[in-house]
């Protein structure tokens, strides 16, 4: 399967976890989705070496944090597209998803939890949709660059 049709196909599959009310899962998909465009834009920041930068940044936050210094005054297509408002989004995000697989093992109460996921899933759709976007924006300005 190709990079691109594996990139739909998660894309599909979120957005029937969330019509089938499989929050969990749309999550699962969803911290998926941003990595992978969290790999795009890395490999599109540093195109000398982004690929192999990435065999060492293992998890989001590493990612995160090396984009966040990523965007400064000298990028300015990364700056105008990526943002750090949108990275802090993100992260909180990441963060309350985090927090409540772990609560999943613990809780006495799955009704709570997927009440939870309920909110969170709606709300990462939104963030996959925008960060997608703009990565998209972000590969297009790049090219254009180095053009």
């Amino acid at each position: 399967m190709s990079k691109k049709q594996l990139y739909k196909d998660l894309l599909e599959r979120m957005d029937l976890a969330l019509l089938e009310e499989f929050y969990m899962e749309a999550c699962w998909i969803q911290y998926a989705i941003i990595e992978d465009r969290f790999n795009s834009v890395i490999r599109n920041a540093y195109p000398e070496n982004g690929t192999k930068l990435l065999k060492t940044l293992r998890g989001l936050d590493r990612k995160l944090e090396q984009i966040s210094g990523k965007i400064h005054e000298d990028d300015h297509d990364c700056l105008k597209t990526v943002h750090k408002e949108l990275l802090k989004r993100i992260k909180n995000w990441k963060n309350k998803r985090n927090t409540l697989m772990h609560e999943i093992a613990e809780t006495d109460d799955l009704a709570k939890v997927q009440r939870k996921l309920k909110i969170l899933a709606p709300e990462g759709k939104k963030l996959v949709n925008e960060l997608s976007a703009r990565v998209w924006k972000y590969k297009k300005l790049v090219e254009r660059r180095s053009s």
